[in-house]
């Protein structure tokens, strides 16, 4: 999975998406919490409709106002964010995504119906230092081995780092940094999927 950074806006981050998808990647979140709604429903709407039936998956981070009226794939909600009984009331056809940091975090996700969740960070990165210290890969076995649903592996993912993860039991890998930093996503794809075996 890989999570818009934020960094683009307009037709740019609707190129980076299609470029994402052209790529083979799977599936896109997208976390853009400084554009308003509007302009965010544009974006999806015309990310939707250029990457098709391509197979990539786009999903929208909290807003599901968002996702119901762009036709995306899903929503994914914060550790504090929308519930999943909200989700599945107003749309019960989409995927539905949960950030934990805890087992107790991701019981309590799979419990209340979430379809998959993201747990970390695992490794440092800039983004999450104020936090504290990252989770590890201990913590990381730990929750998915508490869970049945799938669990992708965030913070601080490389292609170097992907295996580790993979051996803890995560399911896949999430990325932000990468792909961002990145003038060539092909190339940054085809490394991630020549780690994990395939997309």
């Amino acid at each position: 999975m890989v999570i818009t950074s934020g960094k683009l806006r307009g037709n740019e981050l609707v190129k980076q998406i299609t470029a994402l998808s052209a790529a083979g990647v799977k599936a896109v979140q997208l976390r853009e919490k400084n554009i308003q709604a509007g302009d965010l429903l544009l974006i999806a709407k015309s990310a939707i409709n250029k990457i098709g039936k391509s197979g990539t998956k786009l999903i929208a981070n909290e807003r599901l106002d968002v996702a119901l009226l762009a036709g995306a794939n899903g929503i994914h909600s914060s550790s504090h964010g929308i519930e999943n009984m909200y989700i599945r009331k107003f749309a019960p056809g989409l995927l539905s995504g949960r950030s934990v940091h805890s087992v107790h975090e991701a019981v309590k996700a799979e419990k209340d119906g979430f379809d998959y969740i993201l747990f970390g960070p695992i490794f440092r990165t800039p983004a999450k230092v104020k936090y504290g210290k990252p989770q590890g890969l201990k913590n990381l076995a730990e929750v998915c081995s508490s869970v049945k649903i799938p669990v992708f592996a965030v913070g601080g993912i490389n292609p170097k780092r992907i295996k580790r993860c993979i051996n803890a039991g995560a399911y896949g890998v999430a990325a932000i940094r990468e792909f961002a930093d990145t003038k060539n996503l092909k190339k940054a794809v085809k490394e991630f999927m020549k780690e994990l075996g395939s997309l």
